[in-house]
């Protein structure tokens, strides 16, 4: 049938002809036959694409094995169905032609074609348009083709209009507010369904030629397709944004495995409306899926970095190790985590850099999570000068201690101001206490009250911190000079002290 209708629309009749199957012992015109069936084509219904590949055919009610109902020609009130049989060809084999049955009625129904009046579209379209062709399509043709895609654009907003109103309707007697389909991220979507279907009902009214129409009609179904895809990719991202602002409302965690979901189901939609596009356009993708398996794996070879990052973040986001608004230190680099993707994680450093991290070097990499810590460790060490008197010591951190345990930030029990180092130059302290929060500004705050409650401690009990010190003893020799009174004196030189 393809082949049929390509070399008709080329105006090869001879070859054409060659496809049809002419009543036995009649003096046929093929050429004209092949002319007439090529002007009943406007009025072809002919299924093509439901049409089986296989050699054989297929089995249909009401006829013989080796016969195959291919559609059917419809003029006025008259129907003509088009039947294909299968011969024996002496030279070709085993081949699929339009059967004598068919092949006789042609001329009849060429004949009602020829004697029907012009219709009101006809009449009204100049006759400049109609008789002038190109490739094999009138003028009227190609500009009601052109017209027809602004037109079913436009025409898309009003029947979207009403598709929502039974939802209008049930908003006001519920009293709640209404928002239209326009005013949502499925509009594009919708509006572009609509006006691809739009188009091709105005395109079927049309009547292009039969092997235009399906060609194009698998076209406009590809787009279709893509554009369900696209609609079922955003109402999916609706869905995902209010469990995930849920999720965040109620601090439970999880959003982040969520948003790499999201993702991934956007790639998946993607490979789904790609495969189904390919097929409506007629490509096996059988074939194509196998083409792609080879690919796939000779990609998955060259790719083992990036194979390494994603199913490194989805292990990541499983273990819920990390999430979306913790803060860690990640290398070295403390920050807010802001994205976890497929391939990396991005940490927004105090100082407002962004570090890119890859998911697959996160598990080399020496990783701290904040958020999950009930409280913060104050950790100070600090140093008192070695003339401080040993009473004067104990006043410190006794008072220190006590400073500790008042302050309500503070866990108590587990506060503690011990000497940790005597090195002859200074009396080294450390300083151990929990804050109880885990908000990274607070604690900063109370760290700073800490450190200047002990340096006025320090302070008021009269000693001060020991600054950094090193003694340098250094040996000399002892040189004895002689005086007038006979009596020796020692002196000693070259000795430096440097505290």
């Amino acid at each position: 049938m393809m082949e049929l209708l390509k070399y008709a629309e080329r105006d090869d009749f001879a070859t054409a002809a060659r496809y049809l199957q002419l009543p036995a012992g009649e003096n046929t015109d093929v050429m004209q036959l092949a002319r007439e069936m090529r002007a009943l084509r406007g009025r072809f219904e002919v299924e093509i694409a439901l049409l089986s590949d296989d050699p054989k055919g297929t089995v249909e009610a009401g006829l013989p094995p080796g016969k195959v109902r291919a559609g059917e020609v419809k003029v006025g009130g008259a129907t003509l169905d088009v039947i294909l049989v299968r011969v024996d060809d002496p030279e070709s084999g085993k081949i699929w032609l339009v059967s004598q049955e068919t092949v006789a009625r042609i001329p009849e129904f060429y004949a009602l074609l020829q004697s029907e009046k012009p219709g009101l579209v006809d009449r009204l379209v100049p006759q400049a348009l109609t008789n002038r062709r190109i490739l094999a399509m009138s003028l009227a043709q190609w500009l009601g083709w052109l017209l027809s895609i602004p037109i079913s654009w436009l025409l898309a907003w009003p029947f979207g209009f009403l598709f929502t109103v039974p939802k209008r309707v049930w908003s006001k007697l519920r009293r709640v507010p209404f928002q239209t389909v326009w005013d949502t991220p499925i509009e594009a979507p919708l509006r572009c369904i609509i006006a691809i279907l739009l188009h091709s009902l105005f395109v079927f009214l049309l009547q292009p030629p039969l092997l235009y129409r399906l060609y194009y009609f698998r076209f406009m179904a590809a787009l279709l397709a893509i554009s369900l895809a696209w609609l079922v990719s955003r109402i999916a991202d609706r869905g995902f944004g209010h469990v995930v602002n849920r999720t965040r409302t109620r601090s439970a965690g999880g959003e982040s495995i969520l948003i790499v979901m999201q993702r991934l189901t956007r790639i998946l939609m993607l490979i789904i409306a790609s495969l189904g596009a390919l097929a409506l356009l007629g490509i096996n993708v059988t074939t194509t899926l196998a083409g792609l398996g080879i690919g796939g794996l000779a990609i998955a070879l060259a790719a083992q970095k990036s194979l390494e990052n994603i199913i490194g973040g989805v292990s990541l986001l499983m273990d819920k190790a990390v999430q979306v608004g913790d803060f860690c230190q990640i290398g070295g680099r403390v920050g807010t985590v802001e994205d976890i993707g497929l391939r990396s994680l991005k940490l927004r450093t105090l100082d407002q850099n962004l570090v890119v991290v890859p998911n697959g070097a996160l598990a080399q990499m020496q990783f701290e999570n904040m958020r999950s810590r009930r409280k913060l460790l104050i950790n100070q060490i600090f140093s008192l000068r070695i003339e401080t008197p040993a009473e004067q010591l104990r006043l410190v951190l006794a008072r220190v201690q006590s400073m500790l345990d008042e302050l309500p930030e503070i866990e108590p029990g587990t506060s503690r101001i011990r000497i940790n180092k005597f090195d002859g130059a200074a009396f080294q302290l450390e300083l151990f206490a929990y804050a109880k929060t885990t908000d990274w500004m607070a604690f900063t705050a109370l760290r700073q009250d800490v450190v200047i409650k002990i340096a006025e401690i320090v302070e008021a009990s009269g000693t001060q911190f020991a600054a950094p010190t090193q003694l340098n003893y250094q040996a000399g020799d002892l040189v004895a000079e002689p005086e007038n009174n006979n009596v020796g004196i020692l002196r000693m030189t070259g000795l430096k002290g440097n505290p």
